[in-house]
């Protein structure tokens, strides 16, 4: 029997952790465990080095981030769910590399600046030593927060972030330049568990 079910508190995720729980049978209050979305993971094994059955749901990119963080995690994706939205831009969250609107990566100096979304830190650096491989050269800002602003405001050059309406991307006149990573609902729980 599960003990508890770690669930985010992101609004785009709360239709994905209704549908879930309703399967699970709608538990009691008290055994849902609510938190960032970011933080799913590490309150799953917190708790399941306690000994508890824990299972959570979160997004997939915020799942591989953590995996890229911990290198020897003992979670695992136990379900996935199609994101489906037809007002998120490509009917999910995409992790992007944006840029100036009307221009093309090709185009821009090789040593840009380019603010990432804390959240996505491990991503955006696995994904940035791939242009460096090219001979670009990136200096990072990690923000919390909109890192739209920071362009809008010249700190920077290039943004890593979510898009999903893609309405602060337009507003700061960006674009998308490359997907980095698509996102799905997953849920998640312990090997061996």
């Amino acid at each position: 029997m599960i003990a508890f079910i770690v669930v985010p508190n992101n609004r785009s995720l709360a239709n994905y952790v209704d549908i879930t729980l309703r399967y699970l049978g709608n538990p009691s209050k008290d055994r849902v465990v609510v938190s960032r979305g970011e933080d799913v993971p590490f309150i799953i094994e917190e708790l399941s080095q306690s000994g508890k059955k824990t299972i959570g749901l979160t997004g997939r990119d915020l799942f591989k981030e953590y995996e890229l963080a911990k290198y020897n995690t003992k979670l695992i994706v136990l379900k996935t769910i199609d994101w489906n939205d037809k007002n998120a831009m490509f009917g999910k969250p995409v992790l992007c590399l944006l840029g100036p609107k009307s221009k093309k990566l090709e185009n821009l100096p090789k040593n840009l600046r380019v603010s990432i979304n804390s959240k996505y830190k491990n991503l955006a650096k696995k994904y940035l030593n791939i242009l460096e491989d090219k001979g670009y050269r990136f200096a990072k800002i990690y923000l919390s927060g909109s890192t739209e602003a920071a362009y809008c405001n010249g700190i920077s050059d290039l943004v890593i972030d979510i898009v999903y309406t893609g309405s602060s991307m337009k507003n700061a006149n960006l674009e998308v330049y490359d997907k980095i990573l698509e996102s799905d609902f997953v849920v998640l729980g312990v090997k061996n568990d």
